[in-house]
């Protein structure tokens, strides 16, 4: 009786997948870091509780009267969801506005050196100057509504995101685009096939942080001067030391951010997996 040989898909088959010595390492990376993240937080959570149990304050809530209140405001009461989408629509708007705005300035910036000395010392002022005191000035050249606050919040992100995409753009290996033109690509080829691609990471890098000052202008913008949305949530809870609401509040704004934050990293793993 003959026997044969298993070929290579039956070998492969009846053999179980060898998990490479970098998968392995992953997972138990991947594995360390979730534990000691849900290690530090129950070791926060802890130090919170009894630091509030031990100062016994009207203004300092507990961990669990805190986790109590945001259960309240957000399904109970549910005044969070309200204050949370009029605080969001500028937010949205200011947001795509200043990318809509920075991204391209950014490229050109990095592109050609007129338009880079030309912006550099507006870029300059725009990172040094604090965007606050503007606050009034806007309040009373727009008035009080929609508009001023949209203004506001491209103030706090554009020159992030363009400062990143211009440096992130400028990394890009010139040599590539002098072979490009010699070889005669235009310059929509050289835009669209060396320069764009090559700056990705860095205008996702820009968007993230513009994205958290297009944060800070939002709550900024209505705790000084339009106490509406969420900027009236902090400001009556404020008013009436309900402390616990306040943090829930605080803390429910924090966690809007950072899932947009992981969403936007999400989409940059997923549209330059070559990164």
């Amino acid at each position: 009786m003959v026997i044969s040989a298993p070929t290579g898909v039956e070998a492969q088959a009846s053999t179980p997948r060898q998990v490479s010595v970098l998968e392995l390492r992953g997972r138990l990376g991947l594995g360390g870091t979730i534990v000691s993240r849900v290690v530090a937080f129950i070791v926060f959570a802890l130090l919170w509780e009894v630091s509030a149990k031990a100062a016994d304050s009207i203004l300092i809530p507990t961990f669990t009267e805190t986790l109590a209140a945001l259960y309240e405001t957000m399904f109970l009461t549910g005044e969070i969801w309200p204050a949370l989408w009029v605080s969001n629509i500028p937010l949205i708007m200011g947001y795509a506005i200043a990318i809509a705005i920075s991204v391209p300035l950014g490229l050109m910036m990095a592109r050609w050196k007129t338009v880079d000395r030309a912006l550099s010392p507006i870029t300059a002022l725009a990172l040094a100057l604090p965007i606050s005191p503007l606050i009034p000035i806007v309040l009373v050249a727009l008035g009080f509504g929609l508009a001023p606050k949209v203004v506001i919040i491209v103030l706090f992100s554009w020159v992030f995101i363009t400062t990143n995409v211009r440096a992130g753009a400028r990394m890009v290996d010139k040599s590539l685009v002098e072979m490009a033109r010699s070889l005669g690509a235009s310059e929509r080829q050289v835009w669209f096939r060396i320069l764009i691609p090559g700056a990705i990471p860095a205008v996702f890098a820009g968007l993230r942080i513009g994205l958290g000052r297009a944060f800070a202008g939002m709550v900024i913008v209505e705790l000084i001067m339009l106490p509406v949305g969420i900027g009236a949530l902090l400001l009556d809870y404020r008013g009436d030391f309900e402390a616990a609401l306040l943090y829930a509040t605080t803390i429910l704004v924090v966690i809007e951010a950072v899932a947009l934050a992981i969403l936007m990293q999400a989409l940059e793993r997923h549209l330059i997996r070559w990164k």
